[in-house]
């Protein structure tokens, strides 16, 4: 009867600590049905080792399971991580925009930075005077690489989209004078003056490469073509339409004038 009493005791005090009320009631069901099964012991006062041990077993398990429901929440505003001097090392908080976790170096200055923003999420580094230099950014139909250079404006982005990727380079006034770009299968290199106009362009069209010069009103004024006719020039003026054209091919080479409405006035042969 002493071990009997024990094993109920034992029991007892399980049950008391199991967290939540559906764990307690699964374990009381588990003892009943063992208590039952096993009449004849419990008349006699015996209680095997055993028996003990599959109860132990079971509330252990409950006890488990209880803990696995019942996740751990901190909740914080900020976190700020400090070295042995004191010195912020890691920020990490939320922001107008969404959640920020920045990284400071030995000084203080904060290098790097990630966070989601209002269109996306975004990685900045910054310079040794804290400003930034270059970030990866992603927006819904956008994603791309800018980068500084030690300078306000930037020098270099690379960005994509569902209509194609480009690459642009910027002076030191932060205008974008070369830009590599593929839109569909139609790659394309422009160049820009220091006000921002085209004034030369290259690509690969469907019919073949084309080269064009433009003044500084981006109206083109030269073009060079070869298409599957041949390659051709073209000279235009300054309202874009075409005056005069040297053309080679299969019939031999062709030189031709034109007027203002882009009639022809002479040709040869």
């Amino acid at each position: 009867m002493t071990q009997l009493k024990a094993g109920q005791e034992t029991l007892k005090a399980l049950l008391a600590n199991v967290a939540g009320k559906r764990i307690r009631l699964v374990t009381a069901i588990c003892l009943a049905v063992l208590l039952m099964a096993n009449v004849p012991w419990v008349a006699k006062g015996i209680l095997a080792r055993e028996v003990v041990l599959v109860f132990s077993v079971l509330a252990g398990g409950f006890l488990m399971m209880a803990v696995g429901e019942s996740p751990r929440v901190v909740e914080v505003e900020k976190l700020v991580l400090r070295d042995e001097r004191g010195k912020t090392g890691a920020v990490l908080g939320m922001t107008p925009s969404g959640p920020t976790l920045s990284f400071y170096d030995g000084e203080g200055k904060r290098k790097l930075a990630i966070g989601m923003g209002s269109n996306g999420p975004a990685v900045v580094l910054f310079d040794a005077n804290g400003r930034s230099q270059s970030w990866l950014h992603a927006t819904k139909d956008l994603s791309g690489l800018v980068v500084q250079g030690g300078r306000a404006q930037p020098r270099v982005e690379l960005c994509a989209s569902p209509a194609g990727t480009n690459l642009t380079l910027f002076d030191g006034a932060g205008e974008g004078r070369v830009r590599l770009s593929l839109q569909g299968e139609e790659p394309t290199l422009r160049i820009r003056d220091a006000k921002g106009k085209a004034r030369l362009a290259l690509g690969v069209e469907e019919r073949g490469p084309v080269f064009a010069l433009y003044d500084a009103n981006e109206k083109r004024r030269a073009g060079l073509a070869v298409t599957t006719d041949g390659p051709a020039l073209g000279l235009y003026d300054t309202e874009g339409k075409i005056r005069a054209g040297l053309a080679a091919n299969q019939s031999g080479p062709v030189l031709a004038f034109l007027d203002a409405n882009e009639k022809v006035i002479f040709s040869a042969p």
